[in-house]
């Protein structure tokens, strides 16, 4: 299996040069730590991407140095600037980078896949809580656009979207694959590939992110296409593991949500805790969590979990004493309905503003992006007014202000 970028760093390591260029650590910290030193380490780049779409199945790969963030910035202005128009349509719960790229773009969110004169659908799938989400069949000219940063792994299998109809798909590598912290794709299919708009994308990218690439992260990038081309067993392995400790736990007495396959989410008011207080537990006994709330503690794995890693969990979870179950929320950001929107995000977020605290800006217009839980999963988005049930729910979260159009 070819690896580009990983056999020139390498290589120029092997040169001793020296280093008459940025970064100004000189390789001490770390040598394979380069910037674009000529066009060949750049061009490399393009070599490791195309080896990637033919491993995902994709027309087009880019790479992404600043996580799934970017590859949504990146998909909505290739969207746009192809002559897309501005109105889509989404599930509520999507990231935040939806919302920061609509005030950027200046694009009308409706919180309806269902809405009518939808330029593009916009889901979240896999979402913080396992749900999945299948791509939906729409008209030729509609296209599916999937923030799919927690389903990266779903290359190893028949379930990864850009395989299932949708155009283009945001993945975080970093997040269920063996990649550095801020690595990610942008795949787009090959039924929705044009050299036009894998350009539109790749110029955006540097509109909204670093000029700088992290040659580190493109390395590992790199190597998950060795990982994913040469070691599915070890993935499928992974899989078997997190199946095993599912049916433990259940075994154990702990209700789960059915979730994809590399997480658990449990019920933890089930088992007579509340999510953050069944996350003290396992954190006392060396296992941290991916994230917990009043009522949900979870745990992420990945493709190079082993089995002797869920054995550790299992020891971990079967030490918790089980008492009565006790009353939890759900997550108001999947309970709530969706607020009134009273303007377009953007309008609302660059409008003159000022902060209240959040019980006394009920009926208000909120004109700013605040995040609780899920982590960066806004409850409320610019332009929505905010209501008693919302503002409660926020004050809850621990958000004791908030902006407002003024």
């Amino acid at each position: 299996m070819r690896t580009p970028i990983h056999d020139f760093l390498r290589a120029y390591c092997a040169l001793n040069s020296e280093r008459c260029h940025m970064p100004g650590h000189k390789g001490v910290l770390n040598p394979h730590d380069i910037t674009e030193i000529n066009a060949e380490a750049i061009s490399i780049i393009e070599q490791s991407e195309l080896l990637a779409a033919e491993l995902f199945g994709a027309g087009r790969t880019l790479f992404s140095c600043s996580g799934s963030t970017l590859s949504i910035f990146a998909m909505l202005t290739a969207l746009v600037k192809n002559g897309a128009g501005k109105r889509i349509a989404a599930t509520r719960g999507a990231h935040r980078s939806l919302i920061d790229a609509a005030i950027l773009l200046d694009l009308d969110i409706a919180w309806n896949l269902d809405a009518a004169n939808a330029d593009a659908v916009f889901i979240t799938s896999i979402d913080y809580y396992g749900n999945m989400t299948p791509v939906p069949k729409l008209k030729a000219d509609t296209p599916v656009l999937v923030d799919n940063a927690h389903g990266a792994y779903l290359v190893f299998t028949e379930n990864h979207p850009i395989r299932n109809g949708a155009a283009m798909v945001a993945d975080s590598a970093h997040k269920t694959l063996p990649a550095l912290t801020g690595a990610a794709y942008l795949h787009i299919s090959k039924d929705y590939f044009t050299e036009e708009r894998a350009k539109h994308a790749e110029t955006s990218k540097c509109l909204f992110g670093t000029t700088s690439p992290s040659y580190l992260l493109l390395e590992s990038l790199d190597l998950c296409n060795r990982h994913i081309a040469l070691e599915k067993e070890r993935a499928l392995a992974a899989f078997d593991a997190v199946a095993g400790l599912k049916a433990d736990l259940t075994q154990l007495g702990y209700a789960l949500k059915s979730t994809d396959p590399l997480r658990i989410t449990i019920d933890a008011c089930q088992f007579g805790y509340s999510g953050r207080g069944l996350a003290r537990e396992l954190a006392n006994r060396g296992v941290i969590c991916e994230m917990c709330d009043d009522r949900y503690t979870i745990l992420l794995f990945s493709t190079v979990t082993r089995a002797e890693n869920t054995a550790r969990v299992f020891v971990a979870m079967k030490s918790i004493a089980k008492k009565p179950a006790v009353h939890g929320r759900q997550i108001a950001v999947l309970a709530l309905p969706s607020p009134e929107i009273a303007m377009r995000p953007r309008a609302a977020y660059f409008a003159d503003k000022k902060t209240l605290p959040t019980a006394k800006a009920i009926g208000r217009v909120c004109a700013g992006v605040h995040v609780t839980v899920p982590p960066c999963v806004p409850l409320i988005m610019p332009g929505e007014i905010i209501s008693s049930e919302i503002a409660a729910e926020l004050e809850r979260s621990g958000l004791r202000e908030i902006d407002v159009v003024a």
